[in-house]
Order: structure tokens, then sequence, then C-alpha cells
């Protein structure tokens, strides 16, 4: 009896990430040099890694236009190392004007790399990086939507530190690792057709390039993710709480780029929840405003520059609720009910709201409106 209770504690601490003892994290933070979090993107940064084990792989172009309409498309790759890998794309079509609001999560099976792994094609979309990975073209063409859009790079892309958090150990005996890459601004154009309809779209982009290399409820209790973008400014925040197992660690990215230019990349960031509602479809709290906190240094030009203070401050009134997802519901009633007993209900909720962002730049002081996207995930109760 005493051996079938090991295999079922043992079994449920890997589901769920409950261990006995709390294991050791190595952030991006600790990977930064001199002080300064923004690292350059290398050559081979933006390869498919397709890594075999528990590990999911995707990368998600964000276009948000100046009229506030808002799309994404996002390639997943996951690998759970038991069967073969499951392939998808996800797709948010959004544009208040016309009453549109289209999400889309396609099956796919094929998945072929190109020479240099940075570009892909499967049945429904292809994504292709030029030879001087400062451009990206992606396309759809699916009975249920087709995309063409270009999605150019604006100044540079970045890693913080290493770029990857390594979760119960360091880089040589970690049981995994969070990598995450960007392109906070790009110039995105192309067209939509969603319910035969032609949408022409064009605003400021964001490009994620993001790597789980471990079951996702292992890692993270819940993420918050922003994107904001106005004429001035594009000020992006990934922050993810590790699970308990990994001591309910808070990992943050944040970067502004101010007129065209990459100035900031940041890890001493916040996200305050605010006017707290219980949402009774998913006994979740939800806000109804968020307060965001941006600090660090401007990148250093030269070796011997003297780096400016940046502070960003942003409080954003939640209103506009564009979709609230319920991540189990294709998966079968009893495993649902299973994995529910086991990791709560992972839910997404997605919000695109109007938002100013204050923001100081040494003695400089600019005040900036635009678009927020805002999304917030829970994944794991434990």
């Amino acid at each position: 009896m005493s051996s079938w209770f090991s295999q079922i504690t043992s079994t449920v601490s890997n589901v769920t990430g409950l261990g006995t003892n709390v294991e050791t994290v190595q952030t991006v933070a600790d990977t930064i040099k001199d002080g300064q979090a923004y690292t350059a993107l290398d050559n081979k940064d933006l390869e498919w890694t397709l890594a075999s084990g528990s590990s999911t792989e995707n990368q998600v172009f964000y276009v948000t236009t100046k009229t506030g309409a808002f799309a994404f498309v996002q390639l997943i790759h996951s690998n759970i190392g038991l069967w073969n890998p499951t392939i998808s794309f996800t797709c948010r079509f959004y544009d208040p004007e016309t009453n549109t609001n289209v999400f889309k999560n396609i099956n796919m099976s094929k998945f072929e790399l190109s020479a240099d792994k940075r570009s892909v094609k499967t049945d429904f979309i292809s994504i292709q990086l030029d030879a001087e990975q400062k451009a990206y073209k992606i396309n759809i063409t699916h009975p249920e939507l087709v995309v063409s859009l270009d999605f150019d790079r604006v100044d540079k892309g970045f890693k913080v530190g290493e770029g990857k958090t390594y979760l119960g150990g360091d880089k040589a005996s970690a049981a995994g690792f969070v990598s995450h890459k960007f392109w906070p601004r790009a110039n995105a154009k192309g067209t939509f057709i969603v319910n035969q309809k032609i949408h022409e779209v064009e605003g400021d982009g964001m490009f994620v390039h993001a790597i789980q290399g471990m079951q996702p409820q292992l890692i993270a209790s819940n993420w918050n993710f922003v994107n904001f973008h106005s004429e001035k400014a594009s000020i992006g925040m990934m922050q993810f709480q590790t699970t308990k197992q990994y001591g309910s660690v808070n990992i943050n990215q944040g970067s502004l780029v101010l007129n065209g230019e990459l100035i900031c990349v940041s890890i001493d960031n916040s996200v305050e929840l605010l006017d707290m509602v219980k949402d009774n479809e998913t006994d979740y709290d939800i806000p109804q405003k968020v307060k965001l906190t941006w600090k660090g240094k401007t990148i250093k030009k030269q070796e011997n520059e003297e780096p400016k203070d940046v502070v960003i401050e942003m409080v954003v009134d939640v209103k506009n609720l564009i979709d609230k997802i319920d991540i189990l519901a294709e998966i079968p009633y009893v495993i649902r009910k299973l994995v529910q007993s086991l990791i709560v209900k992972p839910y997404i909720y997605q919000w695109l709201d109007k938002a100013t962002a204050e923001i100081t730049v040494g003695d400089e002081k600019v005040s900036t409106e635009g678009h927020c996207f805002q999304e917030l995930v829970f994944v794991s109760g434990f």
C-alpha cells in the first residue's frame, strides 16, 4: 500500500508541481552583466529548437492599429515526449469599428523547417524570416481564415541576460527552463480575410519567440502580459510567478521603445491588480484596474556612458474584455475534471483598453496615450 501511495503522490507532484521541497530557480536576472538587462539577439536566437521531452515552443505576432483594432497570429509546436508533437496555430482578429471579434484555434500535422531553422511551413501557415533577420512574412490560407502580414522590426530585438530562466537548478542541472526573445516594436501591414470580409491592417507590432522547456503547469501559477503602443512609444512586460515548488518567484521582463529606439530593458517591474471582483463562472478574482510600473536604466551605447534612470507608470481601467478562454474546453470530460482537480481551471483573460503611459527618462518626462493589450493567465493553483 505504501508503494502505491508513493507512486500516486509522485505522479501528483509531477503533474501539479506540488513537491514537498522548494527547489531553486536561476532567473534571467541572475545572468545580467554590468547592470544592463539588455542583451542583443544573436544569429541563433530566432531559430526553432523543437526540443525533445516536455516542451512547448511558439512564435506570436501582435498587431495594434491606430484605430483600436487588434490581432495576433501564433504558431505552436508542443512536444510532451510521449506522442507525436501537437502543432497548431491560433489567431485573434478584433475590430470594434466593424463589430468583428473572431478567435481561431486550428490543429495541423505538418511542420517543415527551412535549412537555417528560422522559417517554417505547415499545413495552413508559413512564417518566413529574411536573411538579415529584420522582417517576417506570415501567410495563412485556411477555409476559415486568410492572412497576409508583413512584419518589419523597428530598431532592434533583445533578450534579458542569457535569455533563460532555469527551474530546479542551474543550466547544467535544471529540471526545465523558460526562454523569451522579443522584438518590442515592429511596423505591421497586411490583410485579414475573416468571415468572407476583407480587413486591411496597418499598425504597430510586437513579436515574441518563447520556449517552455517543461510542462506549463509545473512552471507558473499565473502569467501577466502587457503590450502597449502609441505614436511615441511601445512598452512591453512579461511576468510569470513560479509555482510553490519553485518558490512562487515573480520573474519580470520589460522594455521601452521611445521615438523609434529601444532605450530600456528592465526587470524591476511590477503588476498590481486592483479593485478585484469575483468571476462567478471561473471563481477567479479579476481586476477592474491594473497598476503597471517599470524601473530600469537606459541601454548604454558606449562602454563609459552613464545610463539614465527610467521609470514608467501606467494605470489601466480594465473595461474592454475581448475574450475569456477556457483552456481545457476541448479536452474530454473525464480528463478535464481530473486536470481541473489538480491544476484548478486554467483560463486566459484578454483586454484591450486605452491607457496613458507616464514615462520618465533622466530629467525628461513624456506622457503618451495609446492602446494597451493585457493578458492574464491562470495556470496552476499550486
